[in-house]
């Protein structure tokens, strides 16, 4: 069976790119776009592969769960994750308030 994978911030640069290679590696990718409406890269990057675009906001809770019922739903497995997704924040650990994190 293909495995699967679950790429996170593939709306450019590293997580596009990953998703992409994994797709022409062999896996069947879920690639997480903050907005789908920002996925037209990655759409026209991955024709002919087996990539399916999926909202993911990762600070969203109820967007995890969902991609993820839906990838057990749909595939049975989920045999990876690349958690890609983030921002830069710079500053002292203690200094940082939770929030911000």
């Amino acid at each position: 069976m293909q495995k699967t994978v679950l790429v996170t911030g593939c709306g450019s640069g590293i997580g596009l790119e990953t998703a992409i290679a994994a797709a022409r590696a062999g896996y069947f990718v879920y690639a997480g776009l903050r907005d789908l409406s920002t996925g037209q890269a990655l759409r026209e990057a991955s024709k002919g592969l087996r990539v399916t675009p999926v909202q993911l906001d990762i600070t969203q809770a109820a967007e995890r769960e969902s991609v993820v019922r839906q990838i057990l739903s749909e595939r049975g497995r989920l045999d990876a994750l690349i958690n890609n997704a983030g921002v830069a924040l710079g500053g002292f650990l203690e200094q940082v308030d939770e929030s911000e994190i």
